[in-house]
């Protein structure tokens, strides 16, 4: 089962990876931040315009692979997206809150 209880971080089990979900409330973008071995080491994003929070899903595992690190399992992609609808906040993350609480996937 999926825990849902912090979206703020999504570590990648087995390495020293954390991804960090964020959206831009003044330019309206998604993006991701990794961190590897607590050191920043790039941010998936950063020059791609990502208005949707399933965007940088598609490329993601490329972004990883070009910093040696592992592609996303189907949990920790979960994790990630609904990270970034959090991140945006409002009535999108209220909406999946709602079905998470009623599948009581918490």
């Amino acid at each position: 089962m999926v825990d849902f209880t912090d979206l703020t971080r999504i570590s990648l089990a087995g390495t020293d990876a954390v991804l960090y979900p964020i959206f831009h409330p003044a330019l309206r973008t998604f993006s991701v931040q990794l961190w590897v071995s607590g050191e920043p080491s790039g941010i998936h994003g950063l020059t791609d315009n990502f208005r949707y929070a399933d965007e940088p899903l598609e490329a993601i595992d490329a972004f990883l692979a070009e910093r040696d690190v592992r592609a996303l399992t189907e949990d920790e992609a979960v994790l990630l997206c609904a990270g970034l609808v959090q991140a945006k906040g409002g009535a999108d993350w209220l909406i999946l809150r709602h079905h998470i609480d009623d599948a009581d996937l918490t």
